[in-house]
């Protein structure tokens, strides 16, 4: 479906990880990092080790969410990503007006998912742009 979607024109292509706090048929997060064709796993729960460097390589960003529920392993996926080099991004998951950021709330997100200061602020300042940079947007 990936490459479905981006022969289709889709610029970006997010896959709905593993989450906790879903039910996600195994082996979701696994298929979205060996994919070519997916630039975000979302929310993917327990990221293992093994996958978190495979998205790595294939420059595969990995998200830390506040989203209810799905931000519950944050703290594993941060710590998984950042052993394997995998980049991450922090994003809201929003499914409503009330789940977008105030100001500053990213950065607390990222540090609460166990990250350094610096690392969240390359998160959000390094991670970002390069994701944008995908779309041929620059961020500064």
């Amino acid at each position: 479906m990936a490459k479905y979607a981006k022969e289709k024109g889709a610029r970006i292509v997010s896959v709905h990880g593993e989450t906790i706090a879903e039910s996600v048929e195994p082996g979701t997060n696994r298929q979205a990092v060996e994919s070519g064709h997916v630039d975000l796993l979302a929310h993917p729960g327990f990221l293992t080790l093994e996958e978190a460097r495979i998205a790595a390589e294939n420059d595969i960003y990995i998200e830390i969410t506040r989203r209810e529920g799905h931000c519950l392993t944050n703290g594993a996926v941060a710590s998984v990503a950042k052993k394997a080099n995998a980049k991450l991004l922090v994003n809201s998951d929003a499914h409503s007006h009330y789940d977008l950021y105030n100001p500053g709330r990213q950065k607390i997100i990222a540090m609460g998912s166990g990250l350094s200061e610096t690392d969240a602020n390359d998160i959000l300042e390094k991670n970002t742009a390069m994701f944008l940079s995908k779309l041929g947007y620059r961020l500064f």
